[in-house]
């Protein structure tokens, strides 16, 4: 059997990530027609409970998890969204430890993920995922203030901790000329 293969898509906020991965699962599952799993935190109820959305509209179905779910032997990919959020305390487990054991059956991991936070530090678990992928496709978005490439998310207000959920409500992707430091 061989091993799986790891991908992650990240970036800031509105550089499309759930947009990429949702372009991915689609044409597995009607293009190529195999069985797959989505899976999405339990903890991200913005667009509802069992539904990837993406900030531009494409939707598909997910099943939420707070801990890792057994899967069915037919699965042969698993795509895995807002993969930062999927640690103590919103995760029971080790998703690392979850991601190895499923690729190592030789089940395909395409994930995607915020690579920071609002404060600019890393998300432990994007780090993680990123250290061990066989490909990371790293997005910009459009700075809000200038339109050049944005690596960056702006929190419009710092109340709230690292993890906060919102969208264009609360956030703003932004250059590095136009970002800063809260």
């Amino acid at each position: 059997m061989t091993y799986g293969t790891l991908t992650l898509i990240t970036g800031p906020m509105f550089a499309g990530k759930s947009t990429e991965l949702l372009k991915r699962v689609l044409w597995a599952m009607n293009g190529e027609q195999r069985p797959v799993a989505v899976l999405k935190p339990a903890f991200d109820i913005r667009y509802g409970l069992e539904r990837i959305v993406s900030h531009d509209g494409l939707a598909a179905d997910a099943v939420p998890i707070s801990a890792w779910p057994e899967l069915d032997p037919a699965i042969t990919e698993v795509f895995l969204d807002e993969a930062q959020f999927l640690d103590a305390p919103r995760f029971e487990g080790d998703l690392v430890a979850h991601v190895r054991e499923t690729l190592a059956r030789g089940v395909h991991i395409t994930a995607s993920a915020l690579d920071m936070d609002w404060q600019g530090r890393p998300f432990p678990m994007t780090a993680a995922l990123a250290a061990m992928a066989d490909e990371v496709v790293k997005l910009r978005a459009h700075c809000s203030v200038c339109g050049r490439p944005a690596t960056k998310t702006l929190k419009r207000s710092a109340e709230g901790g690292p993890v906060d959920l919102g969208g264009a409500d609360k956030y703003e992707p932004r250059c590095n000329a136009h970002w800063h430091a809260p």
